[in-house]
């Protein structure tokens, strides 16, 4: 749907949870009739045409949803500050993706290749790891995850989640640099 073909009958799926002529479902509705076509022209500067409607109906959908939509001062910066968060999150995933992919290519192009003494020296090292280091080096260099997340998936501290990091980085530099 282009944004300039956006009407307020455009709403998120998610108004069937709320009874028609609510409160919040008029208070949403004319915001979106407001406010969506600027909210979508934003969206385009931040994430490209094609993703920018995706983006204002999340955040619509988020406003929706919200317990506090109605307590809200200034809904058109609330909503705003929620396509800013949206087109945020989707390009930190776009991002995690395109690295992934191209850590599975270099994956995929590496075992097609005869194991390299040094590779094989590299694996060693990790088995010798801990349990613990290992995963963290991982979630690390594998998952992308930031030290709070891992310390949350791992259930330790992120001091813990960088003390096992740069302790597994010491014991593989012992082994691989003697």
């Amino acid at each position: 749907m282009s944004h300039s073909s956006m009407t307020s009958t455009d709403l998120p799926a998610t108004a069937a949870m709320r009874p028609e002529g609510s409160p919040a479902s008029t208070e949403l509705a004319e915001a979106h009739a407001a406010h969506a076509v600027e909210l979508v022209r934003f969206a385009t500067i931040l994430v490209g045409r094609h993703d920018a409607p995706d983006v204002v109906s999340s955040a619509f959908t988020r406003a929706w949803t919200a317990a506090g939509w109605r307590d809200v001062a200034n809904p058109r910066a609330y909503l705003y500050r929620i396509v800013a968060n949206e087109a945020h999150n989707l390009r930190r995933g776009q991002g995690r993706r395109a690295e992934r992919e191209h850590r599975d290519h270099m994956m995929r192009e590496l075992t097609s290749l005869p194991l390299a003494e040094s590779a094989l020296e590299v694996r060693q090292g990790v088995a010798r790891l801990s349990v613990r280091q290992r995963a963290v080096v991982f979630l690390t260099y594998w998952a992308d995850m930031p030290d709070a997340e891992i310390a949350e998936t791992l259930g330790i501290s992120p001091g813990s989640v960088r003390r096992h990091l740069a302790r597994a980085r010491t014991h593989l530099r012992r082994i691989l640099h003697g």
